[in-house]
């Protein structure tokens, strides 16, 4: 029987294509499963990678009530009475104070990224 490989966080990044502390965050919320082997070393199991990868995939979006899946048209169209109202339009800036923009402003610094208006 073939052991299962194990990957550490770095290369399960570059597989998906997100960044490394990304998947930290997911090793530690337990979203993606692994295995802790020191105080800062993961091991993530390919079996588990691709469990994650199965479970996150937009196939399984036709499965799901049609209430929760918006067309393309509904999607696309700020008036549409579907539209969350809280969603901002494409290019459009969020207010200064508001939830939306305190979020984006708190994930940018846990990334480390530069804002744009910085």
């Amino acid at each position: 029987m073939a052991e299962d490989p194990m990957l550490n966080p770095k290369q399960v990044a570059e597989i998906l294509g997100v960044h490394q502390k990304t998947v930290h965050l997911w090793l530690r919320s337990g979203r993606l499963q692994g295995t802790k082997i020191s105080y800062r070393a993961w091991r993530i199991p390919r079996s588990a990678l691709d469990a994650f990868i199965a479970g996150n995939s937009n196939a399984r979006l036709g499965q799901q009530s049609g209430a929760a899946i918006r067309n393309d048209k509904t999607a696309s169209d700020p008036t549409h009475p579907e539209k969350s109202k809280g969603e901002p339009i494409a290019g459009q800036e969020l207010p200064e104070g508001s939830p939306q923009a305190k979020m984006k402003h708190y994930i940018r610094d846990i990334m480390g990224e530069q804002s744009h208006e910085d």
